[in-house]
């Protein structure tokens, strides 16, 4: 807590406490004024020395803990907040963005709500699938998946990344039942209703495409790339038509 221009605090009253640092910080030293572990930053130019790698490798180490800390607490919150009823005024805020911007505030805190998960186990393979599509190794993808959804079936987040998966992997088929499985399970997953059109885009079934991707704009006006595919559907529509 920093304070300009006001009186000086008496030593009684010095304290600084706040609900996020113990999850960054293991302790406070308050006679030197540091926090525990003290963290520095280093800044190295061109003609410096090469730096000590072993620094560095610290330096990450901890930077890696940190993220792991700060994502364990925001994850905390996402899964009280779906607790607590929130998603529904998510989606209701949502369906009435009047902008791409006003509506990805409401898209990302939706989606951190949709996926998230009181199994720490859960929690786990889906990154792991994450890294590994990063990576594209989709085998080892669906693999964490297909383990996460040994553990829970009625997650619907599960069933829509292995959606995706399939869909990248060119599975189609594999795709369209994952994403229905998704919306059995939440029906207000706007993502499982982009990758139930898109797969049937994949499979030439365009009427049933374009419905759902309609479907998919009535969740999320500004859902990114469904009003492109609504148009390339009904454009393969109207050729399949005239051939």
């Amino acid at each position: 807590v920093a304070q300009e221009n006001l009186e000086e605090l008496p030593l009684s009253e010095r304290a600084i406490s706040h609900e996020l640092l113990p999850h960054f910080f293991d302790g406070f030293d308050a006679a030197s004024g540091t926090f525990l572990p003290v963290q520095q930053l280093r800044y190295w130019y061109s003609r410096d020395p090469l730096p000590d790698t072993g620094l560095a490798v610290l330096a990450a180490e901890q930077a890696a803990a940190a993220l792991d800390k700060l994502s364990a607490l925001l994850h905390s919150h996402a899964l009280d907040a779906r607790g607590a009823g929130l998603l529904e005024p998510l989606m209701l805020l949502l369906g009435a963005a009047g902008s791409a911007a006003d509506s990805a505030a409401a898209e990302r805190a939706a989606l951190a709500l949709l996926a998230a998960h009181p199994s720490g186990e859960v929690r786990e393979l889906m990154r792991a699938s994450e890294r590994s599509v990063e990576g594209d190794d989709l085998l080892a993808a669906r693999g964490a998946l297909d383990e996460a959804l040994d553990i829970d079936a009625g997650h619907a987040e599960l069933f829509a990344r292995r959606a995706a998966v399939h869909l990248r992997a060119g599975r189609p088929e594999a795709g369209l039942s994952d994403a229905r499985d998704a919306l059995q399970r939440d029906a207000r997953h706007f993502a499982a209703r982009t990758l139930e059109g898109s797969a049937l885009r994949e499979l030439r079934r365009y009427d049933e495409a374009v419905d759902a991707f309609e479907a998919a704009l009535r969740l999320h006006p500004w859902a990114p790339g469904v009003v492109p595919n609504i148009f390339k559907a009904e454009r393969a529509r109207r050729i399949l038509g005239n051939a």
